[in-house]
């Protein structure tokens, strides 16, 4: 059976370069006779029997044409995942009592009052939001250790806040620390010390007693305490 001129030249193991130059048929021709693009002529085939070492028989005049080479297809990009829309952030609650009555009571260490602060702030307080009011202590508190403004003085006889120690406390145990004064003191659940002062704090009083021993008194426990031999 007659074989395309590509398959035979194939497998004779000859180029069609080197068919070209045995047959001296042009090679541009060459090329369309194995696409199949134009079939041989008589005269031809003899002269490519002859350089292929064939019979010209054993030549397809027309080769059939070969087959298109799929182009691999190109992998198909992976779609970029649906953005999340962001969610919108959470809009700050309205600011606690106890926040504004701080703003209050720092704004009034520089006499600043509540209208004034207002109209620095630019909105009523009962209008400030958590975060706003968080930013206004933080301003007063900065401004406080920038400039240092003087204390009012105090002049109540009870403690304003529970954990704190007022004017009148403080000035009376200073006063009966530098005297070195012995005080009596009984607590709640009966029990009764006696020592002179050494330190105190806002929640604590720390005496020694005569035998030298120190005791630190918790004031939450404390019923009252006064002079030795004097009044509560």
């Amino acid at each position: 059976m007659p074989e395309d001129l590509r398959k035979i030249r194939e497998r004779k193991g000859m180029s069609i370069n080197q068919l070209a130059s045995r047959s001296g048929i042009p090679l541009a021709r060459l090329i369309q006779y194995e696409k199949g693009a134009e079939e041989i002529p008589y005269t031809e085939l003899s002269r490519l029997a002859k350089s292929l070492y064939v019979e010209e028989w054993d030549i397809n005049p027309r080769s059939t044409p070969p087959p298109r080479k799929e182009q691999p297809t190109r992998p198909s990009k992976p779609k970029k995942p649906p953005q999340k829309e962001k969610k919108p952030r959470p809009k700050s609650p309205p600011a606690r009592e106890a926040q504004i009555t701080h703003i209050l009571k720092l704004a009034a260490r520089f006499d600043i009052d509540r209208e004034a602060l207002e109209t620095e702030i630019g909105k009523p307080l009962e209008e400030l939001t958590q975060k706003e009011a968080r930013f206004w202590n933080n301003h007063f508190n900065e401004r406080i250790i920038k400039e240092k403004p003087p204390k009012h003085p105090i002049d109540r006889k009870r403690s304003y806040l529970p954990e704190g120690v007022d004017g009148f406390e403080l000035a009376y145990l200073q006063e009966q620390q530098d005297a070195n004064a012995t005080l009596h003191f009984t607590l709640f659940d009966g029990q009764a010390f006696e020592g002179t002062v050494i330190g105190f704090s806002p929640y604590q009083i720390i005496i020694r007693e005569p035998g030298g021993d120190e005791i630190t008194l918790n004031k939450l426990a404390l019923a009252y305490y006064r002079k030795a031999g004097g009044e509560a």
